[in-house]
């Protein structure tokens, strides 16, 4: 028994270093604030904003304006994370938004080191990968993403999931696409329209937004298609003009649906946030609110108002202000006014997109029950990868290359007691526990 314990001590021991080195590849934050905004910002505030890229950064701001926290997203490869960059005079890029779980952000740029040699923007994907980063409500990062035929020779510019590891994509070049966490290639959904503003997906249907063609806010086939072959569908009654960029979607008249859309649209009379309703099958105009070269937009219901939030990158790109307005005219009301200033960009810096803040699952308290016997898969003793009813050094090892990206979850779920998608430092720490003093 003491031989057997101290095998395992030695190996917790070995495993600090392992540690150590989870710790240097894990971008830590404080957890998100639920209610809080996330905007997407680009420079770091001392290096002059330019098309040959920008360190990249979630800042998170109270609904008052006041600034929580910034994450930085990483500018260098480490583990199986990649770079994740972005073009510092591209207006177009950095849109945010969150999953559909509520659990995580999404986001893309460019997998390269700063500076780049040229234009970011033209650089062939299988040179520049385009970069998919997801931040979880914990504030861990993940940009094992890196695609070489995602808005290849052009801006990679929007990303959404439903879980996470799903992802929909749309950028300058090559239509919206599907993909899934850690990939390095996708599939083109359409090829009804290959310029691709925002992607975004509200009441399980996929849509997008376009400057281009016949198109403006769209949809894409029919609920969260992931194969080729889909139709782009122009909402009907919406205007085939005009420059959008984000759109938010929601409910307001109390019947199953959505029914009322707020978009973002950056040139038309300066700048406004539109409002459209559902009415008789056709989306109907109601109102604009001023927005100077408004290019981000996200939003909270509450009853039958609208807290918009939205963003501006200013008209070359190199600026920012956060705005926010309410909508108290309620489902087919007409929204007027202007908006307001909460934050504003430092120099050398500047805001793209923007979304609300991810939060934990909120799970129900548990019934108690008795005691499972282990089996293979069964959380009751984490890191017991085999089901085996104890912890062995091999499944230390497993965890260990999980968290580093070289291994997948599935070969050892018991690891991820939280159910969070991946493995961390607390639950290997617990693994190591279990495995000293048994499960």
């Amino acid at each position: 028994m003491y031989v057997v314990r101290a095998v395992y001590a030695v190996a917790a021991a070995t495993l600090v270093g392992a540690l150590v080195t989870i710790a240097s590849n894990i971008s830590f934050a404080d957890q998100f604030i639920p209610g809080d905004v996330v905007v997407y910002r680009i420079g770091d505030g001392s290096s002059l904003l330019a098309n040959t890229g920008g360190a990249v950064f979630l800042d998170e701001y109270s609904p008052s304006g006041i600034l929580v926290q910034s994450i930085a997203l990483p500018s260098v490869a480490s583990g199986a994370n990649q770079p994740l960059i972005a073009s510092g005079t591209a207006v177009s890029e950095g849109m945010l938004t969150l999953s559909t779980d509520g659990r995580y952000l999404l986001l893309t740029g460019y997998a390269t080191t700063l500076p780049a040699s040229g234009s970011l923007s033209s650089t062939a994907g299988a040179m520049v990968p385009r970069t998919v980063g997801r931040v979880g409500f914990d504030g861990s990062v993940d940009t094992s993403t890196a695609l070489a035929d995602f808005a290849d020779g052009n801006n990679p510019r929007s990303a959404v999931s439903t879980d996470g590891t799903q992802l929909w994509l749309g950028g300058a070049a090559g239509g919206v696409r599907y993909t899934t966490l850690g990939s390095t290639s996708s599939t083109e959904l359409s090829t009804d329209s290959k310029n691709i503003r925002q992607v975004n997906i509200f009441d399980g249907q996929l849509y997008i937004s376009t400057q281009k063609g016949a198109l403006r806010v769209a949809t894409v086939g029919t609920g969260i298609p992931t194969t080729a072959g889909q139709s782009i569908t122009n909402l009907p009654g919406f205007p085939v003009t005009g420059t959008p960029d984000a759109f938010v979607f929601a409910d307001l008249d109390g019947a199953p649906g959505v029914d009322t859309l707020y978009v973002a649209d950056d040139t038309t009379a300066g700048g406004q946030i539109q409002k459209y309703t559902l009415l008789g099958g056709n989306w109907v105009a109601s109102g604009t609110i001023d927005a100077a070269n408004v290019h981000g937009l996200t939003g909270v219901v509450s009853g039958t108002a609208v807290t918009l939030y939205a963003t501006t990158s200013g008209i070359d790109g190199t600026s920012g202000t956060l705005y926010t307005f309410t909508d108290t005219s309620g489902y087919d009301g007409n929204a007027s006014g202007a908006v307001n200033t909460l934050a504003t960009a430092l120099t050398n810096e500047a805001f793209r997109g923007l979304a609300m803040a991810p939060v934990g699952a909120v799970l129900p308290t548990p019934t108690p029950m008795p005691t499972p016997t282990p089996t293979s898969g069964s959380l009751a003793c984490v890191g017991d990868c085999s089901g085996s009813g104890e912890v062995s050094v091999n499944d230390l090892i497993t965890m260990v290359n999980i968290a580093l990206g070289s291994s997948p979850l599935s070969v050892c779920v018991a690891g991820d007691a939280d159910k969070s998608g991946e493995i961390t430092i607390n639950e290997i720490i617990a693994a190591i526990n279990n495995a000293l003093n048994g499960c």
